[in-house]
């Protein structure tokens, strides 16, 4: 791993969330958030903020997964990401 991407000033650089959340609500493109339902990374709050931030938002939340929702429940990632496109290609 490239010992840039943990570097004190780029974690901070991240994980500001007025950045975030303008960053969210710059989105112009149609958008999905997939969000394993017991994620330790990803809150429930921190999903309300971003689909507040980006109200175009397809959002799915996968039960029984963590944060690595398509190692941890790949067929229902699979099908919200195939389901997800499948709507979204006319558009493009």
């Amino acid at each position: 791993m490239d010992p840039h991407l943990l570097s004190p000033e780029r974690y901070t650089r991240q994980r500001d969330p007025e950045r975030l959340l303008a960053a969210a609500r710059s989105l112009r493109v149609p958008t999905m958030l997939v969000r394993g339902g017991i994620s330790d990374v990803v809150s429930e709050e921190t999903t309300e903020e971003f689909l507040a931030a980006a109200p175009h938002a397809t959002y799915v939340d996968v039960a029984g997964a963590g944060h690595m929702v398509a190692g941890d429940r790949n067929d229902a990632f699979s099908r919200a990401v195939i389901e997800f496109l499948t709507e979204v290609k006319p558009l493009l």
